[in-house]
């Protein structure tokens, strides 16, 4: 059996440790594995980028495990133009087909570009990958001011590691909150507060209708006003890599659909992590991005891509900052702003600010300030739509009292 994996990143690394656990067991003889990935470094860690870019990490603290003896054929700086499951083929940008039985697709995502002008000017940044670090990271020490266009994750851990290396930082975000995926309104101004304490900028409620400069990018325009700086990065979200699916079979939607087995409409495909369009704990289908539900389901797809059989048990979404003195969790989302019961507790003194969004008895959604411990716990409630109903009066941390609002 021949297995090609589209990728090198947490999902397929895991997927290898599954099989390598697993071969001796496999429905069939592996006869090569061939890892094909247009990035050129060995397999890291992508939640640790900004960990990397302040140097309290190096390159080789953020690289991710061994091969687990199985030693693929890695294709590195290769990138994967067109699957042809109608003659199971993969190729590459550069005319190199590959045969496979089975097809492993964790090909990851990008940064999504917003339609502004100037937005391909050189020296302008995206942030998700080991070179966009390594870039940023030549660039810090000429710089004195930043502009990062996007209030999400991304966006403010890396005014936070700026803010730690001593750049002037401004952050533009489009709606009229910071972490709009992450926080409530509350908790966003909550944190807002500590990162202008610290010296980040805040511009709220303002689109960049243009980067200017000649060939290099050295500011924006936002609301008509001309805002310059040293270091651009565009942080607004991320897509799916699926481009070279466009001639298959394979069924895509915002990514590509899959079932429990983590396997495509296409019997001998199989996808994982942020490309997989899997099962969510609300029974519908959602893309998820991050480095939790990469090494889940790519170990679901790892085991099944040989014949051992294991089901993928939706995991909910889980985003945590760890870069400030307080972490910030953020588990599930909410559907909308209604309907919803939420027990919270707010603790100053202790810098303690936690919120449940409960619906029908079932937390869809959990957001902590300063709180690790209970991560666990909540994550489990939310994975596995626990009723809660008879022990909701304790489930805010101990001694405080609980608000109830509906």
């Amino acid at each position: 059996m021949k297995i090609v994996i589209i990728g090198n990143g947490p999902a397929a690394i895991k997927a290898l440790e599954a099989i390598a656990h697993y071969k001796d067991a496999a429905e069939e003889y592996i006869t090569s594995i061939t890892v094909v990935s247009p990035e050129l470094t060995a397999s890291y860690s992508p939640m640790f980028l900004a960990d990397f870019l302040t140097g309290e990490l190096g390159e080789e603290e953020i690289l991710l495990g061994d091969d687990h003896g199985l030693s693929p054929q890695r294709l590195l700086g290769e990138k994967v133009v067109k699957v042809e499951d109608s003659r199971n083929m993969v190729v590459t940008e550069n005319g190199r087909e590959i045969a496979y039985d089975k097809l492993l697709i964790a090909s990851g995502a990008s940064p999504l570009k917003a339609s502004i002008k100037g937005i391909d000017k050189e020296g302008l940044c995206f942030f998700n990958r080991l070179a966009d670090a390594k870039r940023l990271s030549q660039q810090v020490p000429r710089a004195k001011n930043a502009i990062i266009i996007g209030a999400g994750a991304i966006g403010v851990e890396l005014a936070i590691a700026f803010s730690k290396m001593g750049i002037n930082v401004l952050v533009v975000e489009l709606l009229d909150k910071i972490l709009p995926q992450m926080l409530d309104e509350e908790l966003a101004r909550h944190i807002q507060g500590k990162l202008v304490g610290s010296g980040v900028r805040f511009m709220l409620g303002g689109s960049v209708s243009r980067i200017i400069g000649g060939d290099q990018a050295t500011g924006i325009i936002v609301g008509g006003r001309e805002i310059s700086g040293d270091l651009i990065i565009v942080a607004i979200g991320v897509k799916p890599n699926i481009d070279f699916l466009r001639s298959s079979n394979v069924r895509v939607k915002q990514g590509i659909l899959v079932n429990e087995k983590m396997q495509t409409n296409v019997s001998n495909i199989y996808a994982a992590g942020d490309v997989a369009e899997s099962i969510d704990p609300y029974g519908g289908y959602e893309l998820v991005f991050n480095w939790y539900n990469a090494v889940d389901q790519g170990w679901i797809a790892g085991c099944n891509l040989i014949g051992v059989e294991n089901t993928y048990r939706a995991s909910p979404g889980l985003v945590a900052l760890k870069s400030l003195e307080t972490p910030i969790i953020s588990i599930g989302r909410k559907y909308g702003e209604n309907g919803y019961e939420i027990l919270s507790l707010t603790d100053g003194e202790k810098g303690i600010y936690e919120k449940l969004f409960i619906k029908d008895n079932h937390i869809d959604c959990y957001q902590a300030i300063g709180i690790t411990d209970r991560v666990g716990l909540m994550y489990g409630y939310i994975k596995e739509r626990k009723d809660i109903g008879s022990i909701k009066d304790v489930l805010c941390a101990s001694c405080v009292p609980i608000t109830i609002m509906i």
